[in-house]
């Protein structure tokens, strides 16, 4: 036993000398507490991670001292918790050193108990991770980056195929005014379309929050027109605000709307709140750069819908529309007039058929030639067609014969408009040629649903014979078909 102890004391030595090694020289920051959390000790590691000797800390929870304004309350709270009931937790949290400065670490508190069980102290071990927690940020950032272009790559392919599904004007305005406010949700956003004169730009839509918009712009008025390439506003060392922007300081671009190689109309997306000073400079600097590259995108994308949508009616008006008058062709009419006719059965509407005929007609060709007819057609078709609204519409329907289709009107209305279009064409004065032609009148029938009849045919057949009686009376005159017999209306024929 004698020759035994003196081997003891120098392992023992040893111990002490191993484990002033570790606390020295460990890169791990290390607090020892007692069982209150009250700091007694702490090592070199420590005071280099934080800046706090023990003296700064002594007597003190470690947590009120490291802990700062970013540091996440639930953690601290988790950590609370399980020193409260003596169990050992690991979390990564936020501290703060003497400076000020934040870094991560990742903490690790064990509780310790004596032989006998009774718990004596705690022992926190902080490793620095700020360079770990940064990698992870950017890497999060990049997977939040790359899904939001995922994102706007979804949306911009639905975008795109709303806008090539639009089959008229009106429909694709309302694909713009949605898509353009869910792809730019901080904008504010409007489409303008030159008039027929091209001297001006009318306002087509426009959406956003609280869009307040001129309702007409000159062409001049706009940097991007005038300069024939969009534009972007707030983004240059050298710029100048459009005149047709009054707000001055806030960020906007113009992109002109391009169809078949022409220019015919402006998309202007406007950023209220991005002026200097509204956001930090460069969150407000990236989110432009990336609106932009949406923008040229979708002012792209809907240039390239709004002359579909053109030649889509430009085809539809040719197959429905007259070329000589301008007025719908008889297969528009019947296809209208059908279902019209079967609204007004079921609701029991008001509906009426002005059968017009030129008078004369064959003489007109005969005496001055085809041209001379033409120009009589044309100038009887302007008549009819300065006459639509949203319950008239006028057909030329074969020849020098024409059909007005007459929604909400009874038998007295529509006598009205057929006196006020038949004085009106007898007003014309109409010159072929170089030469003046004689007094062009016209002869009209009215067909009446309800009492010709319910079904189309029977009303048009009405208007045809109210038109010949009007021609064997002397013409340049409207008259009324005589009432069918109840029983043929009972019958249907």
């Amino acid at each position: 036993m004698s020759a035994r102890k003196p081997a003891a004391q120098p392992m023992a030595d040893a111990e002490t000398f191993y484990a002033d090694l570790v606390t020295r020289h460990s890169s791990d920051a290390v607090v020892i507490s007692d069982p209150e959390r009250r700091a007694l000790w702490v090592n070199p590691a420590f005071s280099t991670q934080t800046g706090y000797a023990l003296s700064d800390i002594e007597g003190k929870e470690p947590g009120s001292v490291l802990q700062g304004p970013d540091t996440e309350p639930e953690t601290a709270h988790r950590i609370q918790q399980a020193c409260a009931q003596r169990r050992e937790i690991r979390v990564d949290i936020l501290n703060y050193t003497r400076a000020g400065e934040s870094f991560w670490v990742d903490l690790k508190i064990m509780p310790v108990y004596d032989p006998s069980g009774r718990h004596t102290h705690f022992i926190s071990t902080m490793r620095d991770i700020t360079e770990r927690k940064s990698l992870e940020d950017q890497n999060e950032a990049m997977r939040h980056s790359e899904a939001l272009r995922q994102s706007e790559r979804q949306l911009l392919a639905l975008t795109s195929e709303w806008l090539y599904s639009a089959k008229s004007l009106d429909e694709l305005l309302m694909v713009i005014q949605r898509a353009m406010h869910t792809l730019i949700p901080e904008a504010d956003g409007a489409l303008y379309i030159y008039d027929e004169s091209r001297s001006a730009l009318n306002l087509a839509t426009s959406w956003g929050t609280m869009p307040d918009f001129p309702r007409h712009i000159l062409p001049d008025d706009c940097w991007a027109l005038r300069r024939g390439r969009a534009y972007a506003y707030g983004q240059k060392p050298i710029q100048f605000t459009c005149d047709h922007v009054h707000k001055q300081g806030t960020p906007y671009f113009c992109l002109p709307v391009i169809a078949h190689g022409e220019t015919i109309g402006l998309m202007h997306v406007i950023f209220e709140g991005f002026e200097e000073g509204g956001i930090m400079r460069h969150m407000r600097e990236e989110v432009l750069r990336n609106r932009w590259d949406i923008s040229l995108i979708c002012g792209e994308q809907v240039s390239l819908a709004i002359a579909n949508v053109r030649l889509r009616q430009e085809l539809q008006d040719r197959s429905v529309r007259d070329p000589l008058t301008g007025l719908w062709n008889r297969r528009w009419f019947m296809e209208r007039a059908a279902r019209e006719f079967g609204l007004a059965a079921h609701d029991n509407g008001r509906l009426a058929l002005i059968a017009l005929d030129v008078d004369h007609f064959k003489s007109f060709n005969d005496r001055f030639g085809h041209d001379a007819g033409d120009e009589v057609l044309r100038s009887v078709g302007r008549v009819l067609r300065e006459s639509a609204d949203e319950t008239v519409h006028p057909c030329r329907v074969g020849g020098e014969e024409f059909l007005l289709l007459c929604l909400d009107h009874d038998e007295n209305a529509a006598r009205q408009r057929a006196e006020s279009l038949r004085e009106a064409i007898a007003a014309l004065g109409i010159a072929s040629a170089g030469q003046t032609l004689p007094q062009v009148t016209v002869s009209a029938g009215l067909g009446v649903f309800g009492r010709d009849g319910t079904l189309l045919d029977q009303v048009m057949k009405a208007a045809d014979r109210a038109l010949y009686r009007a021609k064997a009376d002397g013409r340049n005159r409207v008259v009324s078909a005589p009432p069918r017999p109840t029983a043929a209306l009972a019958a249907g024929g």
